[in-house]
């Protein structure tokens, strides 16, 4: 579930305070952008339902990330892949 992406430098712990989220915080540099993201699930229901706990701490724009083999895919590539169903 990606919580952020920025082209200035900022830190996990900031977000991690900002928001209170206690679980790790893992950064990437992807396009450009330092991308924050928690988690990380083998299902897609339960990426969304976390999405959705992440969003009632006030990271409104959370949404939830693909990857296949380390490379970034999108969510309907990994549900095709995976043989799963979108669930809104």
């Amino acid at each position: 579930v990606q919580i952020g992406a920025f082209r200035r430098s900022i830190s996990s712990d900031a977000l991690s305070v900002k928001f209170g989220i206690s679980e790790q915080i893992n950064t990437q540099m992807h396009e450009g952008y330092n991308k924050f993201l928690v988690g990380n699930f083998s299902e897609y229901k339960q990426a969304r339902d976390h999405r959705e706990n992440v969003k009632g701490k006030g990271v409104s724009d959370a949404f939830v990330t693909a990857y296949n083999s380390g490379k970034r895919i999108t969510v309907q590539e990994a549900l095709m892949i995976t043989n799963q169903k979108w669930f809104k």
